[in-house]
């Protein structure tokens, strides 16, 4: 199927593949690119548990021990990562 790239640079997946992968507006594609062409495929991102929330507090907490981050505690970086995910 042949599509135009806009002065925007983006391209509209027709309808039918959309329904194909069930995509809706606002969901995630990942995009990877060779030499001579370009891939999507559907992406499901799911929500975080509140004990995923824990697991990775606890991770960070770890990580900024050994290595120092820019998050002053594990409630900074978990509402960073919560804006990321809106």
């Amino acid at each position: 199927m042949l599509r135009r790239i806009t002065r925007n640079k983006q391209v509209t997946i027709p309808k039918e593949f959309m329904g194909r992968l069930h995509l809706n507006e606002g969901d995630y594609v990942s995009i990877e690119c060779d030499d001579d062409s370009i891939r999507l495929r559907a992406v499901d991102i799911q929500e975080f548990s509140r004990n995923d929330y824990k697991k990775l507090a606890s991770k960070l907490d770890q990580l900024k021990k050994e290595r120092g981050t820019r998050h002053k505690d594990s409630t900074s970086a978990r509402k960073h990562l919560k804006n990321l995910m809106k």
